[in-house]
């Protein structure tokens, strides 16, 4: 493995890290705040899970709206990256792909969670009890959870943007990502002839 190969692979992991950090760290903040409330009893978390649902099934929405227009951004990265005159190296698309699947599944999740929300559960006169604050605070957590991976993703694309409008804009042809058009365009044989 090259050095250039070595230090994107260090910066894929080093944004992956950075955005799992940020995640964890809105999760355990928005976990520590409702749970500061502290312990709720049967009617209690009754009462409350008739109003927070009309709120978490408005927030898991907006999750599916955001995980759907990550994707979009996504695409127009590949384009720009494409037609751009400054050229990336495969790192650049490595990313990119390494982003999606953790959106695929946030949208994923954020559509179980909505369509779960949809389910009467606080008019249903079947179940126990003690079965609110387990649903409580599972709603609570879930979207802890939520709320963590939409800004862990959101990081990574704000990271590859960064890296994007460095290269295009600012025409950083030493960053890690870029690649020059000379490389790009001659054969392997003809770049090692000219340097010699």
């Amino acid at each position: 493995m090259s050095d250039d190969q070595r230090r994107m692979l260090g910066r894929l992991k080093n944004d992956l890290f950075t955005a799992a950090v940020i995640g964890v760290v809105i999760a355990i903040s928005v976990g520590i705040s409702t749970f500061a409330m502290g312990h709720v009893g049967d009617g209690e978390a009754r009462r409350l899970l008739e109003s927070i649902i009309p709120t978490s099934r408005l927030f898991c929405s907006s999750i599916l709206t955001v995980s759907a227009t990550v994707l979009a951004l996504m695409l127009t990265m590949i384009g720009l990256g494409h037609n751009a005159d400054a050229g990336f190296s495969d790192a650049h698309y490595h990313r990119i792909i390494k982003i999606a699947p953790y959106d695929a599944i946030l949208f994923g999740a954020g559509a179980i969670v909505f369509v779960l929300h949809c389910v009467p559960i606080y008019e249903s006169d079947t179940i126990p009890g003690w079965w609110y604050p387990t649903i409580y605070y599972g709603v609570l957590v879930t979207l802890a959870i939520l709320a963590g991976a939409a800004v862990a993703i959101i990081t990574l694309l704000y990271l590859a943007v960064k890296d994007l409008i460095e290269v295009i804009a600012l025409g950083r042809t030493d960053h890690c990502f870029a690649i020059s058009i000379l490389d790009s365009d001659e054969p392997d044989g003809e770049a090692s002839d000219d340097a010699n």
